[in-house]
């Protein structure tokens, strides 16, 4: 009897711990961390294809909806308050929205695993109050966009499809290189 509560409670154990890490994983890049610095344009296998639903409550109390032609292009930004490189990336996205804004480019932010007191707390101390912020408490949000890690960023065109997707923090020369080429499409 102790040998078979043994193995039913090693079975237990691994398949706890299995899962745990899947979950742990979920937003979290192979071989890397959620402060890892490293990043780059990667493929998607959302390129192409029509953008994942994006809607919810906004940080600032509203509701939002990504709808095709609503924007000539959408920047689709992948976020937590407790990822360092997401806090050096907010001021540039922030500054991204205010100079593409009069070329019809949207930025969207997703704040996820997350609560809207410690987001609003980050974007205050860093000077990014003005970023349109969906809420994504669970994460459902960034697993349905195929969000791999955090910070990640997606380009979404007019059409409402996905065109491009950048792990990790971002750089000023993607983002104006994206915004152009699909902007301009």
């Amino acid at each position: 009897m102790r040998f078979r509560r043994a193995i039913i409670a090693t079975v237990c154990l691994v398949t706890l711990a299995g899962g745990g890490g899947l979950l742990g994983s979920a937003l979290t890049r192979p071989g890397a961390s959620s402060t890892d610095s490293s990043g780059g344009a990667v493929g998607s296998p959302l390129a192409g294809h029509p953008a994942p639903e994006l809607s919810g409550r906004t940080l600032d109390g509203g509701h939002y909806r990504l709808r095709p032609g609503g924007a000539k292009v959408t920047l689709v930004n992948v976020w937590a308050s407790w990822c360092g490189p997401c806090r050096n990336e907010l001021p540039l996205l922030a500054a991204t929205a205010q100079r593409w804004k009069p070329r019809g480019v949207r930025v969207v932010t997703v704040n996820t695993k997350d609560g809207p007191v410690a987001a609003r707390s980050l974007l205050k101390e860093v000077d990014a109050t003005g970023l349109l912020t969906v809420l994504d408490p669970y994460g459902d949000l960034a697993v349905s966009w195929g969000a791999t890690g955090i910070p990640e960023t997606f380009v979404v065109d007019q059409d409402g499809k996905v065109r491009a997707r950048w792990t990790g923090p971002l750089t000023k020369d993607w983002l104006d290189t994206q915004l152009a080429r699909w902007g301009s499409a």
